[in-house]
């Protein structure tokens, strides 16, 4: 691909990902997107196959600005699962503080039909949940945590913290005093970790109390 290709890829991104954001999916044709570049319906196929494959490559493109995979494999493994839980928290809280487009593209993404909101479900909330679900499964066979349903288990915290993430704006307008990212996701993280290993202290505490258990 020429420079220029490359070039007016970007350009399509850039301008698509404004409208995405903006409008939703349903609400931003191939003819805005063109009309914003300033160049034919035509010359966006040159680039793109259609509609939903140049959306993908959009919120791929957001998905590898906030590096969300290449972060979560440098905390894989390590800490407790509170430093596992706020990883993923401060790293969301982060990404919605510093993107309000993909912040626009996520409100949008529940309101769309089909296949389309699972293009963003899949490159920017399963890969924390995929994350969680294998930390809580390790530290389970390690008996740091209590047995849980490792991908359900992720999948409510993962869901939990976007919300707080999503409408944090809101939240500062009501509350202004109250709503500090960094106390959100560690008060979060904090009371569902103590959840999972007070649980597991409480199960090897029945256990060991049981006729015939030796300590």
């Amino acid at each position: 691909m020429s420079a220029t290709n490359g070039n007016r890829s970007q350009q399509i991104l850039s301008r698509a990902t404004d409208l995405f954001a903006k409008h939703g999916y349903a609400g931003t044709s191939i003819r805005r997107i063109a009309r914003a570049c300033g160049i034919t319906e035509a010359a966006i196929y040159r680039h793109f196959q259609s509609k939903m494959h140049l959306y993908e490559e959009v919120i791929r493109a957001k998905a590898a600005q906030h590096d969300i995979a290449g972060y979560l494999s440098e905390h894989a493994g390590q800490g407790s699962v509170r430093d596992a839980l706020i990883a993923v928290s401060s790293h969301v809280m982060k990404l919605t503080h510093e993107d309000p487009a993909l912040v626009r593209l996520m409100f949008n993404n529940s309101l769309e039909s089909g296949d389309v909101p699972t293009v963003l479900f899949q490159e920017i909330r399963v890969p924390y949940i995929e994350f969680l679900t294998q930390e809580f499964e390790r530290r389970m066979q390690e008996g740091e945590i209590m047995p849980v349903e490792a991908f359900l288990t992720g999948r409510c915290f993962v869901g939990m913290v976007m919300d707080c993430a999503l409408n944090l704006g809101i939240w500062n307008t009501l509350f202004p005093s109250r709503n500090q990212p960094v106390d959100i996701y560690t008060n979060t993280a904090t009371i569902f970790a103590n959840g999972l290993t007070k649980s597991s202290d409480a199960t090897t505490s029945r256990a060991a109390s049981k006729p015939g258990s030796t300590s």
